[in-house]
């Protein structure tokens, strides 16, 4: 097991070898955030998509294949995040599902204030008093972009064709609820984490709740 202080030099070094990536994507994770609200669903979605493609591909290769190799389960969470690559650029032309505003008062509130968290994840960090190395920033690291993929799942289930959607959603649960709780904030104090887990939890109970939604109307 990596000690937590070599698993935060890891991260460090992640982030002084791809600087200034991390906020070249950060500016594009705001960019996808305008086009859900401005643009047309059809325009928002290939946006959405083909970024989470983007996103995944970068952490899968970058962040776990090439500078991650000391983290544990190292091939493993290189598979995940390809394959959540892949399954983002499989929808991106099959379009199984939609990713819609929501018509409910509290569910656009409760989706507000998960961008908001997403995006204040380096706030965060910087609450903490961690150096500009260790911040943790959606985009190009796996825990703050697998949240906000999660709020964009809550939004959305098909009634039909769902496979593709719920191995998608089912690999970002994996990552989402299960190893805040049991590594990363109490083996090695990632206390962001925590809205990830949010994120994790609430759009799970959506999944719940609209798969029951769908199977009374049929």
């Amino acid at each position: 097991m990596i000690l937590t202080n070599e698993w935060w030099a890891v991260l460090q070094n992640y982030s002084l070898s791809i600087f200034p990536a991390q906020i070249i994507f950060y500016l594009l994770v705001v960019a996808v955030l305008v086009v859900f609200f401005t643009q047309k669903e059809k325009i928002a979605n290939r946006v959405i998509k083909g970024s989470f493609v983007l996103f995944f591909g970068w952490i899968g290769i970058v962040f776990f294949l090439l500078l991650g190799q000391e983290l544990p389960v190292h091939n493993a969470q290189v598979f995940l995040f390809l394959s959540l690559s892949v399954l983002f650029a499989v929808d991106f032309f099959t379009n199984t599902y939609q990713f819609n505003m929501p018509r409910a008062g509290w569910r656009k509130t409760l989706m507000m204030i998960g961008f908001g968290l997403v995006l204040a994840y380096p706030l965060f960090g910087v609450l903490l008093e961690r150096p500009a190395s260790h911040l943790i920033i959606p985009g190009t690291f796996p825990c703050p972009t697998v949240g906000l993929a999660l709020i964009f799942m809550a939004t959305t289930f098909p009634a039909k064709n769902r496979l593709l959607f719920l191995i998608t959603q089912g690999l970002l649960l994996l990552w989402a609820v299960p190893f805040p709780i049991m590594i990363q904030i109490p083996q090695f104090g990632v206390y962001e984490d925590s809205i990830m887990l949010l994120m994790g939890l609430y759009s799970l109970g959506m999944l719940i709740r609209n798969w029951k939604l769908i199977e009374r109307v049929n």
